[in-house]
Parts: C-alpha cells; sequence; structure tokens
C-alpha cells in the first residue's frame, strides 16, 4: 500500500511488520513522524517504546484530531459551549501538491506474465481454498484444507 500524494492515508497496522505499509511513495517506510502526523497528533509529540512498540501505539490510537471534533460536539450539546475557532488539531491543505512521478518501465523478466488471466475469485476461494471443498454425504459435511490434515466432521453445510 503505497500512499498517493492526493488521497487520503490507509489505515496505519499496529502490527508492524518489513512489508507492511503505508509506505511513503518514494518506496521507503514512513518514519515515525510521518506516521504520527497521518494520525494528526500534535508535532513533536514523544512516544515511549523502540519502532514496533510506537507503531502499535500509533495504529492503535484514534486520530486526535477525531478525538477533538468529538469532545467539541459533545461540550456544545450537553454544555452548549461554543466554539469560533478551527480545532486546534486540524490539518490544512497544502499547495501546490507535488505532481506524481513517471513510471518505469516493468523490467523485461516480468513481461513473460502478460496476458488474460482469470480474476482473483475472491478472499478464501483461491486455488487452495478450492481443494476445501465441501462435500455432502450421508447428512455430514467433510471439510478438508488439502494441508494433510485429519477431515472435519460437522453437520450438513447449506449454500
Amino acid at each position: 500500500m503505497i500512499l498517493a500524494k492526493n488521497r487520503p492515508s490507509w489505515t496505519l497496522q499496529a502490527q508492524p511488520g518489513p512489508n507492511i505499509g503505508p509506505f511513503h511513495w518514494d518506496n521507503r517506510r514512513l518514519s515515525i513522524a510521518e506516521m504520527a502526523a497521518l494520525q494528526t497528533f500534535p508535532r513533536g509529540l514523544r512516544f515511549a517504546g523502540g519502532r514496533v512498540s510506537v507503531q502499535r501505539q500509533i495504529g492503535n490510537a484514534v486520530p486526535s484530531l477525531l478525538s477533538e471534533v468529538l469532545a467539541r460536539e459533545i461540550a456544545a450539546q450537553f454544555f452548549g459551549e461554543r466554539f469560533s475557532d478551527a480545532p486546534k488539531l486540524s490539518v490544512g491543505l497544502k499547495r501546490p501538491i507535488p505532481p506524481p512521478k513517471s513510471v518505469d518501465d516493468v523490467p523485461e523478466q516480468f513481461l513473460k506474465h502478460r496476458g488474460e488471466h482469470l480474476l482473483h475469485p475472491g478472499e478464501g476461494k483461491g486455488r487452495r481454498a478450492v481443494k476445501a471443498t465441501r462435500r455432502f454425504d450421508n447428512g455430514t459435511a467433510e471439510l478438508s484444507l488439502g494441508l494433510g490434515l485429519p477431515r472435519a466432521r460437522g453437520p450438513r453445510l447449506i449454500d
């Protein structure tokens, strides 16, 4: 998941890994400061712990701006408080948006994969899942995941 310069960010993952995005459009992992900015944390806020711990904190957090907007609305509805200024954590649109970078040509070694291909059938319906067919016999359903595991027997499955 690569960030787009002119679109909202993808969700930040609380369980980081080396291949878990979102990634900067320059094909690098986001810095802690960049992830914190996406969650509208105040600039300069310090986090405790290492990178994994900090990314977990940021990924699990409710965006600070959302919290501020909700708190203002609760104050307005329950206590008659009125706010004339914008939320302190609001983020302004920065102009100009940098132009997109040109896309490199596909390396020659990958061109052999061009052609007509079936669309992916959907989550849980790929090649391996097709092996996990449901068989109906004697009122029971048999499910085999094709992983060398014992077959599970259960009540009749109805599609």
